[in-house]
């Protein structure tokens, strides 16, 4: 902060005082016979000289000497980053906020944004939100700085887009067409795009039988005939409150005595759909 104070003339009581900066009158910025220059910027330096009205039995008005105030640019640093929600993540479709804070400068600074791998300017602000974030919005962020004479760069920051579960498909193993009583099922549940961690539940007519990505039946029976479906979640999100499941196809089991065989994708179930 710079005070610019116009004093009285020898002595002489000051009634009023206009200050001027470069020979334009300021106007609403000083307090009394004080101009406060504060927060201190660039456009600040120059030269200033104040106009006084002075009593001393006859009122009139005297010009005082020139002053000059010089700002010298302090070097840039401690550029940092903040992301809101915190960590970074952000499930496909959401927003994110990041934000461009530095510690130590002159203003007036000047800012852009920056994504590893890609040679565009994302944004020239304090703050840059992603709206509806997709897939190729993933990646590590910068905040760049200018105060016109250096340039300051922040850490770089990752920030990663949750994609939740899609198309679940359950595919048979290598015994699955043609299986003799006895013999044993594998089926395999996938998903064709969503992020870990992925957790699978395996449905036989409705009801709970397993878990993870196989299942596998056992010395086949009768008992087995039925519809099987695969069931995909992922709880995306920092807290994990945002669930999403994706429910296979039924894959039709039909085991007769002495010939057995596997049939799929009888009913389309419903994908990526939240929950909570």
């Amino acid at each position: 902060m710079v005070t610019v104070r116009c004093q009285s003339w020898r002595n002489n009581m000051v009634t009023s005082v206009s200050f001027y900066h470069e020979g334009k009158k300021l106007e609403g910025l000083c307090d009394g016979t004080e101009l406060s220059l504060s927060p201190l910027q660039q456009h600040h330096r120059g030269n200033y000289h104040c106009e006084r009205r002075v009593s001393k039995g006859v009122s009139k008005w005297s010009v005082s000497k020139t002053v000059t105030v010089t700002v010298h640019r302090i070097p840039l640093s401690g550029v940092s980053l903040s992301v809101q929600p915190p960590g970074g993540q952000v499930t496909l479709g959401d927003s994110l906020v990041l934000s461009c804070e530095v510690a130590i400068g002159t203003c007036p600074l000047s800012f852009s944004w920056h994504r590893e791998g890609s040679g565009a300017v994302l944004g020239t602000g304090p703050h840059l939100e992603l709206h509806h974030a997709g897939d190729n919005d993933s990646g590590h962020y910068q905040c760049w700085v200018s105060d016109g004479d250096s340039v300051a760069k922040s850490d770089p920051l990752n920030v990663t887009v949750l994609v939740p579960v899609a198309n679940a498909t359950i595919t048979p193993g290598p015994l699955a067409h043609q299986v003799r009583a006895g013999d044993n099922v594998t089926l395999r549940c996938s998903v064709q795009v969503g992020s870990a961690p992925v957790t699978f539940t395996w449905l036989h007519n409705g009801q709970d039988v397993g878990q993870g990505p196989l299942l596998e039946l056992r010395d086949i029976s009768m008992g087995h005939s039925g519809t099987y479906q695969c069931m995909a979640t992922n709880q995306l999100g920092q807290d994990g409150h945002h669930v999403f499941q994706a429910l296979s196809p039924e894959l039709a089991l039909e085991v007769t005595p002495g010939s057995p065989w596997v049939t799929g994708g009888v009913t389309q179930g419903h994908q990526g759909v939240p929950v909570s």
